[in-house]
């Protein structure tokens, strides 16, 4: 595997390591909220906020690896229905169909981003936070998704967890 290659699949499981940490620091910041208020004392009102941008970052982190799982949520009944061969050439158009929504939402993302950075937008919380750096994992997420979905189509794999084997042999 070349250095471009590993530092990529690098770069994948880092924000799904991100997402698992946001995940155990947002359980954890409730555990402490409910514990402070329980004990009769006001909690920071960072938890809160600290909550807010977790929902935000963790599906943003955590989809590129799921994608590359093929840990993604699908409904298969209708491919089940289908030939084998036919089946493979669905989940080829499914590959395509996702690439095309995955950056289209990384283009307007991505402009959204460029607008608060040039704009100097901040997110007003518990904190001041520029903007551009909460949402800039939006288009970033959605690109990574989309090459992930690109790989499965440049391997001639389903991006579809029970298909994975049996589309590609079964079609040829």
């Amino acid at each position: 595997m070349n250095l471009l290659a590993r530092a990529y699949a690098g770069l994948i499981r880092a924000m799904a390591v991100g997402a698992a940490l946001l995940m155990v620091a947002v359980m954890l910041t409730v555990c402490l909220d409910v514990l402070i208020r329980n004990l009769g004392q006001q909690p920071s009102a960072h938890f809160f906020t600290l909550s807010e941008y977790a929902l935000l970052l963790i599906p943003c982190l955590g989809a590129p690896w799921l994608v590359r799982d093929r840990g993604h949520v699908y409904i298969e009944i209708l491919l089940m229905q289908l030939r084998p061969a036919h089946r493979y050439r669905m989940a080829q158009f499914i590959s395509v169909a996702c690439i095309a929504i995955c950056l289209t939402l990384a283009w307007f993302g991505l402009d959204v981003t460029v607008q608060d950075w040039v704009q100097s937008n901040k997110d007003v919380r518990s904190f001041d936070a520029p903007r551009w750096a909460i949402v800039m994992w939006v288009p970033l997420s959605f690109l990574l998704m989309a090459t992930e979905f690109a790989r499965f189509l440049w391997r001639g794999e389903s991006p579809l967890a029970s298909m994975t084997q049996a589309a590609g042999s079964e079609a040829h």
